[in-house]
């Protein structure tokens, strides 16, 4: 809709333009212009046309001119405007020569007109229909004869459902010839050169087996076709008695070169994995056009033009905005790709705005701009997919030299490895004795706990965690080592704070659930497996951290209460608060300290703890104390 009154509006302004153009000669009388056949180029000169209906019969249109609705204009290089109903042409051919010649008459963008007829007024006033043969440029011929020391009288009607731009060119045969050399040369030039460069894609793509290059294939033969379509090797031209097929092709051949290219932009920014949102977009477009392909068969050929001329317009607005977006989020490529997309879109609007709506008089340029639009539009894609490997070229150059400097650092640390081990070889044959005593003395040790853990359950009923009998042996057993191998040995006493309301509150089944879940925190917390819980006994526990000193204890037991505080214990529906308060103390390998005084040295911190208020922890600073 948007387009159609765009269509509309220009179609307007033109009329206008015209108009005013006309005012001058208004009341002046019509006279046909009169052409020499005496040269070898072709003819390019003013037309008297009437830009409004005429329901006469063709014979009846030589007594009318001399009327004033007959309006002469002045066109460069043959370019005329057709505008919607009928428009009627007239001019006057001369031979002055003693032999008769022929001559050419073309009439270009054929396609878009839905009728045009020529007839011709000999010397003997006579009027004849002489047919229009469709070229392969989309352009209609027919040959006139004029014979020796005469003139004819041309009178040209062309139909239109809209505003459009033709042109309209007299060759002699020698000229006529030469243009069409020529005109062959340049199309065979640009359909060749893609058709090639569409084959190399192939080509490299069966060689790579690189997705990418298979979409870039699929884009330029498409664009490919749609050339050829625009340049006159279309459907109709192979097949003039089926009118039904006039411009079938571009709406197809512009959705698939879109599909390509909305298949190439997500493979190229892999939007699938790093932006979803858009590549489902991409997807709802995707299917939207390939809907659009068949239900463009049912539709005019001036609708067709508009839509798909309107829809490419659009994905490529769209394509700038994705760029622009993507080049937000630091994406590589993405601005070279919105320039890239703008300048297509560039060329997309000059093609509509200024060969098929306005009056700039681009017509007799077509061919040559088709080709360049195209051409450009290859370039500039091939240049973003040339970028593309440079990049990962170099990615993959960065890569080998961090992996290269990885090998280099690996061989160091082998030579640096092997040095220390031959040098601590010596050391370690020294301590293997010393530590083969330690491990017998382990090994009679554990062998006593053993036969104690057969004889005796060491683990708590309700919290899982290791009983008291437990935590007096173990304790004995860790203080040994720590005393035999110098290193710390750390005790945290913890103890529910108020647990006695709790019981009074909810009941000792509530109760005994905030001793379980007390329990899974505390084993929770544990990272290590030398590190050991206890249930001391009520609602107080112990924690055994061998080479422990007091810091990492304090973090360790703050850590517990932390998550402790954050949640509560939940008893039928029935969330609990809990808070704990914390002692520790830490065994430094200070003379005449035993165990017990370790363990009296946590409850004083605990003590501490409760003092101060609970739900902390606090640590003894001196275990003689």
């Amino acid at each position: 809709m948007f387009f159609n009154h765009i269509l509309k509006l220009s179609q307007l302004l033109c009329l206008v333009v015209s108009m005013f153009l006309m005012l001058p000669t208004a009341q002046a009388q019509a006279e046909i212009p009169t052409y020499l056949l005496d040269q070898d180029e072709h003819l390019v000169v003013n037309y008297l046309h009437r830009l409004v209906d005429n329901p006469k019969e063709p014979l009846n249109l030589i007594s009318d001119l001399a009327n004033g609705e007959w309006r002469k204009i002045h066109l460069t290089n043959g370019d005329l405007l057709i505008m919607p109903g009928n428009n009627w042409f007239a001019f006057k051919l001369k031979n002055n020569d003693k032999e008769a010649k022929q001559v050419y008459l073309e009439i270009a963008n054929q396609v878009r007109m839905s009728n045009s007829q020529l007839y011709i007024l000999d010397r003997l006033q006579r009027m004849q229909q002489i047919s229009l043969v469709l070229r392969r440029s989309n352009n209609r011929s027919s040959i006139i004869t004029i014979e020796p020391y005469s003139q004819v009288t041309l009178y040209l009607t062309i139909s239109s459902e809209t505003q459009l731009r033709s042109r309209v060119m007299i060759y002699p045969a020698k000229a006529y010839l030469a243009e069409s050399n020529t005109l062959n040369f340049h199309q065979g030039l640009a359909i060749g050169g893609l058709l090639c460069l569409s084959i190399a894609l192939m080509l490299l793509f069966f060689a790579t087996g690189d997705k990418p290059i298979f979409i870039l294939f699929g884009y330029f033969l498409s664009n490919t076709l749609m050339l050829s379509a625009m340049l006159g090797f279309n459907l109709f031209y192979l097949w003039p008695n089926l009118p039904e097929l006039i411009g079938i092709e571009l709406p197809l051949l512009t959705a698939a070169s879109a599909i390509f290219l909305l298949i190439f932009t997500s493979q190229l920014f892999n939007l699938k994995s790093n932006f979803n949102i858009v590549y489902q977009v991409i997807r709802v477009c995707f299917w939207g056009l390939l809907l659009y392909m068949p239900l463009s068969i049912q539709l005019s050929v001036v609708d067709n033009i508009n839509i798909s001329m309107g829809v490419y317009a659009l994905i490529l607005l769209s394509l700038i905005v994705l760029g622009l977006y993507l080049y937000q989020k630091a994406c590589r490529l993405a601005l070279l790709f919105s320039f890239v997309m703008f300048v297509q879109l560039a060329f997309v609007l000059i093609v509509i705005g200024s060969v098929n709506w306005f009056d700039i008089g681009f017509v007799a340029h077509r061919n040559f701009l088709y080709s360049l639009i195209f051409w450009l539009n290859g370039l500039l894609v091939i240049f973003i997919m040339s970028r593309q490997y440079r990049y990962q070229i170099g990615d993959k150059q960065k890569a080998q030299r961090q992996a290269l400097a990885s090998a280099v650092a690996s061989e160091r640390a082998q030579e640096e490895l092997l040095r220390l081990q031959t040098q601590g070889q010596e050391e370690l044959e020294e301590r293997v004795q010393e530590r083969t005593l330690e491990l017998n003395i382990a090994l009679q040790e554990l062998e006593e706990a053993n036969h104690e853990l057969e004889q005796k359950n060491t683990l708590d009923e309700l919290t899982g965690l290791f009983n008291r009998r437990f935590y007096d042996q173990k304790i004995l057993a860790e203080y040994r080592r720590s005393k035999r191998n110098l290193t710390p040995l750390s005790l945290v006493l913890i103890d529910i704070d108020h647990f006695k309301a709790v019981n009074d509150t909810y009941g000792h089944l509530a109760g005994d659930q905030c001793l379980v879940w007390i329990g899974q925190h505390i084993k929770q917390s544990l990272k290590r497996s030398t590190d050991m819980a206890f249930r001391y006994g009520g609602e107080e526990f112990c924690l055994i951290l061998p080479d422990t000193d007091s810091k990492g204890a304090v973090v360790l037991a703050e850590a517990l209460r932390e998550s402790i505080v954050k949640q509560a214990c939940s008893y039928k529906e029935i969330d609990i608060p809990l808070t704990i308060s914390n002692g520790i103390c830490t065994y430094q390998q200070q003379d005449d300290v035993l165990p017990e005084q370790i363990f009296a040295g946590a409850d004083k911190a605990l003590y501490q703890a409760k003092h101060d208020g609970r739900n902390q922890t606090q640590e003894c600073k001196n275990v003689l104390e």
